[in-house]
């Protein structure tokens, strides 16, 4: 433990970086309780707009349209204030599904944040990536978070199950599957973000696999952001779960 000046980049707070437990999503900030994963999901997006990392309620860019899955309130509050910016959700409006985007979402967007999400979409889980191609105007960054770490391969917990419903028995949580010839599967010693019956992780991701996911989708300039950066209080705990940001390819490219 140590401890760190350094400014939210978030809501522009002055603060000392002496986080405990989980330094990646214990809150850090003292003024908007944001953690090191939002501060540098601000980071990724402001360097690979303007191409330095800039604070939020520092810039009024109306004119570039972005929309998040999801996005943490803390985040959200603060990037509608800076961009022309939407959060979007899959089951309350505005909803997105993202593994099926409807026409009204297609190619009008010059960034995308999706943080934590994928590891939660039905397989197969190309069909998330290349949702967040189609919702990006050409020349527009993707930034994502899922976990991973240096794997072989991916794991999906259930890789049969096509469609599915969670299931509260006798106060254990089953997740029961469907698989594409018909059969049934049931599921337990589940795992879930934010509480049981909320969202299940449906994989573990190898970082190789996803930089694969993004190229296959059309994605260039894949990027994965392992650095720290002290002066907005971006200490990366390990290198397991890192930001990655892509740009989908411009017409003239």
């Amino acid at each position: 433990m140590f401890n760190a000046s350094f400014n939210c980049n978030v809501c522009d707070a002055a603060n000392i970086f002496s986080p405990p437990g989980d330094w990646r999503e214990s809150p850090s900030c003292t003024t908007c309780g944001s953690s090191v994963r939002t501060r540098q999901l601000v980071y990724c997006l402001t360097m690979r707009l303007f191409g330095e990392g800039r604070t939020l309620p520092t810039l009024r860019a109306n004119e570039i349209r972005g929309i998040g899955l999801s996005d943490s309130e803390i985040l959200a509050s603060r990037l509608v204030e800076s961009f022309d910016y939407i959060n979007t959700f899959y089951h309350a409006e505005p909803k997105l599904d993202i593994c099926n985007p409807g026409a009204a979402w297609i190619g009008k967007n010059d960034f995308l944040i999706s943080s934590d999400v994928f590891e939660h979409v039905p397989s197969p889980v190309q069909s998330a990536f290349d949702g967040a191609f189609a919702v990006l105007s050409p020349g527009a960054i993707f930034v994502l978070t899922v976990p991973f770490d240096q794997r072989s391969a991916t794991t999906e917990h259930f890789p049969n199950a096509k469609h599915f419903r969670l299931v509260d028995f006798d106060d254990e949580w089953l997740l029961v599957g469907k698989t594409d010839a018909g059969t049934y599967e049931v599921h337990k010693d589940l795992i879930f973000h934010g509480g049981p019956g909320t969202t299940v992780e449906m994989r573990f991701f190898s970082r190789q696999a996803v930089i694969a996911h993004l190229e296959a989708a059309g994605f260039i300039d894949v990027q994965v952001h392992d650095q720290a950066v002290p002066e907005y209080g971006i200490f990366p705990p390990h290198h397991e779960g890192l930001p990655i940001t892509a740009r989908k390819p411009s017409l003239n490219a």
